[in-house]
């Protein structure tokens, strides 16, 4: 089958956050089985472009193939795209697309229905209750205008149970079908952990110790729906208990970096909570496994991979109410709590004073059940009966 996928920006432009990943570990995988597998996109790259060659097919692997086109008005709209996507809807026979609220969905959705071609739609998490409430108001007419009237006969994907509720709170009784977010374990098994004196010179060289009590890290695009002033403030709380503990929050900022910053300096607490720029690749798994704790007390998560990867890396988390985690408390390895500040509080107390050996071994079993190939062949099972 020719499967299409559309969306706004695409690997490697993963300051764009989790959907990007899983996007292009979804379409390795579906090629895998058998699939011929396009991706149309932009070479948008937050703040730059991506040094891609432009419109043309450019081979990923064996039957996956990605067409950049170039982005007119950065974060906002490719003219090259919007043209030049429709014939590549015209020789594809399924089209997946990406997120809501874009632009890229509109010319898809449009072009499908033109062409009468079959449509899987992933929200990526923007329909959840927090994001709407603290989005424009636009996104309500946006949905019964725009996405609504185009998706009569499309099929939903989702990535938790939560995100179904979503979209079926939005569109009503549309068809919706759940493939979680996978993982690639072979990546985890050969990490090698570092030391304290390691994690400061590599993370946190100003820290003015060098060693320290607990620690908690926690990873994402700093901004105001993952919660990180909540974290902040509940960390805070801890230190009495753990003197000499620290939190290390690594990201993108996207408009909240000073916000924190003014946050951590009111509480005086610039000795033991740190903000650091966005880590990738084994920095990644080194910085999640050397910690005590993940904490994300998140307002909103469809999935959340950065969860999957901490527990992959052998740390448990904490996750909030507002993400699919609750899976945690029945493995052991977590905290799935309301995200205001006693919770996230007593939560990261009760995970200071565990036992960190079966916590650990929890957290390796709990990201056994995940992976990139079941997520596929459930999106593929989907493509076959839209036949």
């Amino acid at each position: 089958m020719n499967i299409l996928i559309v969306m706004p920006h695409f690997y490697p432009a993963a300051n764009y956050g989790g959907p990007v990943i899983s996007s292009f570990k979804t379409c390795k995988e579906l090629a895998k089985l058998g699939h011929n597998v396009s991706v149309s996109t932009s070479n948008v790259n937050q703040n730059g472009k991506l040094d891609v060659k432009l419109n043309t097919r450019i081979k990923i692997s064996d039957n996956f193939y990605v067409k950049y086109y170039n982005e007119t008005i950065k974060n906002r709209f490719s003219l090259p795209l919007t043209l030049g996507v429709f014939r590549d809807i015209k020789n594809s026979d399924v089209v997946h697309i990406q997120y809501v609220f874009n632009y890229s969905t509109v010319v898809a959705l449009l072009y499908s229905y033109i062409l009468r071609k079959k449509t899987i739609l992933s929200p990526r998490g923007c329909l959840g209750k927090w994001c709407l409430e603290h989005g424009s108001r636009l996104k309500i007419f946006w949905n019964k205008l725009l996405i609504k009237p185009l998706t009569k006969n499309t099929i939903w994907h989702a990535t938790s149970k939560q995100e179904c509720d979503d979209i079926i709170n939005q569109f009503g009784d549309v068809k919706v079908i759940i493939s979680p977010n996978g993982i690639d374990l072979e990546e985890y098994k050969d990490i090698t952990p570092i030391s304290k004196k390691e994690f400061i010179s590599r993370y946190i060289p100003n820290y003015s110790r060098n060693d320290y009590n607990k620690l908690v890290v926690s990873l994402g695009r700093i901004q105001k729906k993952k919660g990180f002033d909540i974290l902040i403030k509940s960390f805070t709380n801890l230190l009495n208990d753990f003197p000499e503990s620290i939190l290390v929050i690594a990201g993108p900022d996207e408009g909240e970096k000073e916000n924190l910053f003014d946050l951590i300096a009111k509480n005086k607490m610039q000795d033991n909570i740190f903000i650091i720029d966005s880590i990738y690749g084994r920095d990644k798994l080194h910085f999640l496994n050397a910690a005590d704790v993940f904490a994300l007390p998140s307002h909103n998560e469809n999935f959340g991979n950065v969860y999957l990867e901490s527990l992959a890396a052998g740390t448990p988390i904490l996750a909030s109410k507002h993400t699919p985690w609750s899976i945690v408390e029945q493995f052991g390895c977590g905290q799935w709590v309301n995200n205001d500040e006693v919770s996230v509080t007593n939560a990261l107390k009760l995970l200071f004073e565990g036992d960190a050996y079966h916590l650990h071994k929890n957290s390796l079993k709990c990201a056994q059940n995940y992976s990139w190939k079941n997520s596929a062949e459930i999106i593929s099972n989907a493509l076959d009966n839209l036949k």
